[in-house]
């Protein structure tokens, strides 16, 4: 869990960079909705990149679940990224990032159910 709170922090921080470089309008126009359409391009790049890169260094500390962990976790954190776009939250991109592979460690961790199965 200290894993992805640490992997969520760095992608949030990221995604809250990415955010901040694209509302300042330095790498887009302020005109004719050019910043807009450079954030809605980013959204989905960087979900892709986001699963990746975290599929690739959960991998690498030999997490058990990687990909479902990766995947699930940066979706959780777009969620509460998108949810804190409404209302002020400072640093939103860390703290979404944190709770997001907070909450997809024990949702993609194996569980045993050996004790809650019948057996026949």
């Amino acid at each position: 869990m200290v894993v992805g709170a640490l992997l969520g922090v760095g992608l949030g921080g990221a995604w809250w960079a990415t955010r901040e470089i694209i509302a300042s309008g330095r790498v887009c126009s302020t005109d004719d909705w050019d910043c807009l359409a450079m954030a809605l391009f980013a959204i989905p790049v960087s979900l892709v990149v986001g699963v990746v890169l975290a599929w690739l260094l959960l991998r690498a500390v030999r997490e058990e679940r990687a990909l479902s962990m990766a995947a699930v976790g940066v979706t959780i954190t777009a969620v509460l990224t998108f949810m804190t776009l409404w209302v002020e939250v400072p640093a939103s991109g860390l703290v979404a990032g944190a709770l997001g592979f907070m909450i997809a460690a024990p949702v993609t961790a194996r569980h045993d159910v050996r004790h809650t199965a019948t057996h026949d």
